[in-house]
């Protein structure tokens, strides 16, 4: 099971970013947000095999971008990447 609040730690070029990923399932269809506290993004196209997820988000700050994730979830652990036009990240989190 995904859905839940899940605590993320996104390791950027600028350093590290926390924040809160929130996953609703409806059956192979993922959906939710990711947000820090100053960001909101809404996920689209989120889609669930077995224990892998995939999912889009568009952020308009500090620029215009839509980002490609892909996680694995371990339990009450979650890690993966995220890609987007400046290249690649990685981030981890727990459940919360």
């Amino acid at each position: 099971m995904v859905q839940g609040k899940w605590n993320i730690t996104l390791k950027t070029p600028m350093g590290d970013k926390s924040g809160v990923l929130e996953l609703n399932e409806q059956g192979t269809q993922l959906t939710g947000s990711l947000s820090d506290g100053e960001h909101y993004a809404a996920i689209t196209d989120g889609k669930i095999a077995g224990n892998r997820l995939s999912w889009s988000a568009k952020i308009t700050k500090p620029m215009k971008m839509n980002i490609k994730f892909t996680a694995t979830v371990d339990a009450d652990r979650i890690s993966g990447d995220a890609k987007h036009l400046l290249g690649k990240a990685t981030f981890t989190g727990t459940r919360a």
